[in-house]
C-alpha cells in the first residue's frame, strides 16, 4: 500500500481551499466598506455638530447662509431657530441672533 494522497484528493482540498479563501477575502472586503462608511458618517456628523456648535459660540445674523437655514421666530427678532443638514443628519435649535 503506498501512503499519500491521490491527485483528485489533492484537486479537492485545493479546490476548497481556494473556495474558503475567496469567501474569507469577500467578507473583509465587506467589512472594511462598512469601517469607511461608518467613518464618514461620523465625521459628517461631526461636521454638522461643530457647524451648530460654531452658532452657539457666535451669534449669527437672522439671516440663512450657505450652511444655515434660520427660521426666525413670530414676535422676537432676537430668536431663530437653526437649522444644518447635510446628507444624511439634520441638527435644529433654538438659538439668539443679532
Amino acid at each position: 500500500m503506498k501512503r499519500g494522497f491521490t491527485l483528485p484528493e489533492v484537486c479537492v482540498a485545493l479546490a476548497v481551499f481556494l473556495v474558503g479563501t475567496t469567501a474569507l477575502l469577500g467578507g473583509w472586503n465587506f467589512f472594511n466598506r462598512e469601517v469607511a462608511g461608518e467613518r464618514m458618517r461620523l465625521e459628517e456628523f461631526y461636521n454638522v455638530l461643530g457647524t451648530m456648535e460654531s452658532l452657539i459660540a457666535d451669534r449669527p445674523d437672522c439671516a440663512d447662509s450657505l450652511s444655515v437655514r434660520l427660521i426666525r421666530v413670530p414676535g422676537n427678532p432676537h430668536l431663530a431657530w437653526a437649522v444644518v443638514e447635510r446628507e444624511h443628519y439634520s441638527l435644529k435649535r433654538l438659538l439668539r441672533c443679532r
